[in-house]
């Protein structure tokens, strides 16, 4: 069936859409290989102009998320994103290794979720290749953009990571992170603030 009248979006007979997605333009969401991608999308979902999905495996988008401009979301795996997340404009989330999101995150600007390692083309003498599950728990925060997440870490429930760190090991749950690799800022280990 086609969404919305945009002749570019086509979900297929096994791909599932809810009610009241909003679709912008120029998105592209295709499989790429021969098992193809099979799409669910829950209620409330927006995914807004020049949105990449190209992915040969399960993505699950559920209700109220929302894919900010040119996100990209690729690789030969599975993809879940919880209720109520928000993706900010050119991120770009690898799901090669698979990729769990929870609900109510943000992820900001920019950010790269790499679930794999490789070299392309590879070489017969080549030492990183390797590809792990990442796992993004409820109410974590990407602060701002330009973080990056590396293959296998888990990002704990109601954790924040401020702007251009990079998260290399898995995180204690709610705490401030900051720095390439990051690690606990303790000056912020208290209560948000609401003023």
């Amino acid at each position: 069936m086609r969404l919305n009248g945009h002749d570019q979006i086509v979900i297929t007979d096994k791909d599932t859409c809810g009610e009241g997605c909003h679709f912008g333009d120029y998105i592209n969401i295709t499989g790429f290989k021969q098992n193809g991608l099979n799409l669910i999308i829950g209620n409330n979902v927006r995914i807004m102009d020049n949105v990449q999905i190209h992915v040969d495996g399960t993505v699950v988008i559920e209700d109220n998320v929302t894919l900010h401009n040119h996100v990209s979301i690729l690789g030969s795996g599975n993809c879940r994103i919880g209720k109520n997340t928000w993706i900010a404009q050119y991120t770009s989330l690898d799901c090669t290794g698979n990729l769990d999101i929870g609900q109510d995150c943000c992820i900001g600007y920019s950010c790269q979720i790499w679930t794999h390692v490789c070299r392309v083309p590879q070489l017969p003498n080549m030492r990183f290749h390797s590809k792990k599950t990442i796992v993004i728990k409820d109410r974590v925060w990407l602060m701002g953009g330009l973080i990056t997440v590396s293959p296998g870490v888990v990002i704990e429930e109601d954790c924040v990571v401020f702007s251009n760190s990079v998260v290399s090991k898995s995180t204690v749950p709610g705490k401030v992170y900051a720095g390439a690799p990051a690690k606990i800022l303790e000056q912020y280990d208290s209560p948000y603030r609401t003023d």
